[in-house]
């Protein structure tokens, strides 16, 4: 029975991104500079997070009046979908991502801020960054720069915060850490590491037999955690202030931990 679930939601999910697809296209190029822009990416990221039955769950309030950079623990690519249905701000990811099928064409449309990982491209993903700030866009950064399992935060890696602290954007800019926590799957409280893992997408994983697993499950629900904003222009090195946002996502890391989940059977 699980298995038929599991192709009803993925051929769902397939018919419902390709759907999609021109009417972003459309989106991009009608509110393209616009608040406009984030309405259907939220519309089109709610029904897949219905689709496979994730729940999301908010503390604390995220600032989404002023110009945000929102920073975190990242633990999944399904991190995009929790967050584009929860935010009107754009994503900064890794190159890589143009490639995955259907998630690559959208975060084009969705206009993400690719980052490729070489010396030879850093001055253009940093312009990119700039224009979308000085656009007045909000962004979703995970300094972590992976994905984890979602039982500690790794150090954020300061280089991009750099960027947030020039004189022409820091005056006005806030960062705003924030926590994204497993709580339950499969119906269940998470009692162990590796129930994580229905979520959570790391080191090794490949990614469809893991959203085929998802699909085969009752869902899951996570905790995202808004702290306050830092005030870009209380800073002047960029290590403190990313020093102080991953301080903030740990504490709310370790306050959200199911209170059952035993550390001890960490997956290997």
């Amino acid at each position: 029975m699980r298995f038929l679930i599991s192709i009803l939601k993925l051929t769902a999910f397939i018919i419902w991104s390709l759907i999609s697809i021109p009417i972003q296209a459309l989106s991009a190029f009608l509110f393209g500079s616009t608040r406009k822009f984030y309405i259907f990416p939220k519309i089109y990221n709610s029904v897949v997070c219905k689709i496979y039955g994730i729940k999301i769950h908010i503390e604390g309030t995220p600032d989404v009046t002023n110009h945000v950079v929102f920073v975190g623990n990242h633990l999944s690519y399904i991190d995009i979908p929790v967050f584009g249905s929860t935010l009107p701000a754009t994503f900064i990811s890794k190159a890589d991502v143009k490639k995955w099928p259907i998630f690559g064409i959208l975060a084009i449309l969705t206009q993400t801020v690719f980052i490729k990982r070489n010396r030879e491209a850093a001055a253009q993903c940093i312009e990119d960054i700039k224009s979308a700030l000085e656009k007045d866009r909000s962004l979703i950064l995970f300094p972590e720069g992976t994905s984890t399992q979602g039982l500690s935060v790794l150090p954020f890696k300061s280089s991009i915060f750099d960027l947030f602290l020039s004189k022409d954007l820091r005056d006005e800019l806030l960062i705003q850490p924030f926590t994204i926590s497993i709580q339950k799957t499969d119906g269940h409280d998470v009692i162990s590491a590796k129930d994580n893992d229905l979520y959570a997408w790391y080191a090794d994983m490949t990614m469809l037999p893991h959203l085929w697993d998802l699909g085969q499950s009752k869902g899951v629900e996570v905790l995202i955690n808004f702290h306050s904003t830092r005030p870009a222009a209380n800073y002047n090195d960029r290590k403190e202030l990313a020093n102080d946002c991953h301080r903030d996502s740990q504490q709310g890391l370790e306050n959200s931990l199911p209170t059952a989940l035993d550390l001890r059977t960490k997956a290997s």
